[in-house]
């Protein structure tokens, strides 16, 4: 059997925490890195937003159900990965 495990991907913006109140199911922690990703990518070149002047002072902060934070992961990575 599989456990599915629901993750938080919480968006700290200049000392600011804008929580996630959905998550997002996952099979594991390896896939939160990779998902994170991909949703960072997505905001930083595919979406404007008044509110944050850049994506790039972003960091996902995510959690899992617990509240336990399982990665911290600067918007700036997505950069380096593509």
């Amino acid at each position: 059997m599989r456990w599915i495990l629901r993750y938080f991907m919480n968006v700290r913006y200049r000392g600011r925490l804008i929580p996630d109140p959905d998550g997002d199911e996952l099979e594991n922690e390896e896939a939160v890195r990779g998902h994170a990703l991909a949703n960072a990518y997505d905001l930083v070149f595919h979406n404007r937003m008044d509110a944050l002047r850049s994506w790039f002072d972003c960091n996902f902060e995510v959690t899992d159900e617990s509240g336990r934070t399982v990665l911290v992961m600067p918007f700036g990575e997505v950069v380096s990965e593509t």
